[in-house]
């Protein structure tokens, strides 16, 4: 099950436009105790939907842009782009979050189309390689 500030992390929208897709019925979930829940068949029907595409992926290519404009940064940065097998993708979905959620300073976007599922993670350094080497350690478990 993923959260708000999950989709949010896995789309780059924020959580008022989450909570506007919410409202149309475009994103459904369920309310849990006060919270939003969302399986990963919602997500999928979420991100499949047609007034949705275009905004995930503008967002979604925005912190690649953004990343490579930079002209001067305070400290060392990366950026990776993980490219998962189709069968894989909600899996690391989910971890990658965890992971996030955990740290500061982080921006993800996750990508689930079809033969193209990418996780994009931006960072110090540090961080990012901290968060790559974790995922590796459990992918090799």
């Amino acid at each position: 099950m993923y959260n708000l500030k999950d989709l949010s992390m896995i789309t780059g929208l924020t959580d008022r436009t989450l909570r506007n897709y919410l409202s149309t019925g475009i994103l459904k979930g369920n309310k849990e105790q006060g919270t939003w829940q969302f399986t990963e068949e919602d997500i999928q029907a979420f991100l499949d939907h047609e007034y949705v595409k275009p905004a995930v992926k503008a967002k979604r290519n925005a912190i690649l842009f953004d990343y490579l404009k930079m002209d001067t940064c305070k400290e060392n940065t990366a950026c990776i782009v993980l490219r998962l097998r189709e069968d894989e993708a909600m899996k690391v979905a989910s971890f990658f979050c965890n992971a996030v959620n955990q740290r500061q300073g982080l921006a993800m976007t996750f990508d689930m189309e079809k033969g193209g599922n990418k996780v994009v993670l931006v960072g110090r350094e540090e961080t990012v390689f901290e968060i790559l080497s974790e995922y590796h350690a459990l992918k090799n478990a």
